[in-house]
């Protein structure tokens, strides 16, 4: 059996079906949000500096402000989560759920942001299970440029990820999506090899416990670094992993205005 090939470069032709993917992902990902809580105009200009702030007893609440590279939404988090010193309130679970480590739900009294949410924000929030104060479809300055960055608990989680381009549903059929998505870096035949992530095995179709008899396997901890190239503007030589991030992040700035 011929080896995993990855492909050596791919163009918009290759690049467009993926972005629709994510696409249309964001925009049900967008209704369901505007179902449970209205978008409200994005009018936060570029001299005016979003402060995140966390409270949670028995700590002193703690302010967070965006910088030239991350949303103070994303700092906050970031923060909230990392590894001690001193040690993490909340944690990113295996689900891509944002939890409190003491059990307590997150409410909107312990994470607040003083402006309204960009574009981004409002759906990787709502992705995250963290409180929406004013949610919008508002177009972030960078976003043009893919850049809108996460805390890196959130960038490598692959259920958050999968769960981006599959509308929020998350679980097996959110893993055959992706599995899809990759298919499109892959030399190979797509029935001919399976995505190893953890210990499932991901197919077109299915996702298994054991290994398929006769497919090639691509672990998808190894295949997350692997440097592709995308003749396509903004994307460039990157990972994997931060293509299809960069996928993402195209299909959310489709969808904002």
């Amino acid at each position: 059996m011929p080896r995993l090939r990855w492909k050596a470069r791919l163009g918009a032709q290759d690049l467009a079906p993926l972005v629709t993917i994510a696409r249309n992902s964001i925009a049900a990902i967008q209704a369901a949000i505007q179902a449970q809580q209205a978008f409200v105009p994005y009018t936060a200009g570029g001299a005016q500096q979003a402060v995140t702030t966390v409270n949670w007893p028995p700590a002193a609440p703690d302010h967070y402000a965006t910088t030239m590279q991350q949303h103070s939404e994303m700092i906050a988090l970031g923060a909230s989560t990392a590894a001690p010193p001193p040690p993490p309130i909340w944690q990113v679970d295996n689900a891509g759920h944002v939890v409190a480590n003491n059990g307590h739900a997150i409410g909107g009294a312990n994470y607040v942001t003083n402006l309204p949410h960009c574009g981004y924000c409002t759906v990787m929030l709502w992705m995250l299970n963290l409180p929406l104060g004013a949610p919008t479809a508002g177009r972030y300055n960078l976003a043009v440029n893919l850049d809108y960055t996460v805390p890196a608990n959130v960038f490598y989680n692959i259920m958050v990820l999968s769960r981006l381009v599959d509308g929020n549903a998350g679980g097996d059929p959110a893993l055959i999506v992706l599995k899809l998505m990759i298919n499109a870096f892959i030399q190979n035949a797509s029935a001919t090899w399976a995505l190893q992530v953890g210990a499932h095995y991901v197919t077109d179709a299915a996702v298994l416990a054991a290994p398929p008899a006769g497919l090639e396997i691509l672990d998808w901890t190894d295949a997350i670094g692997h440097p592709v190239d995308v003749n396509v503007q903004h994307f460039g030589q990157n990972s994997l992993l931060t293509t299809l991030w960069k996928i993402v992040y195209q299909g959310i700035y489709d969808n904002v205005q």
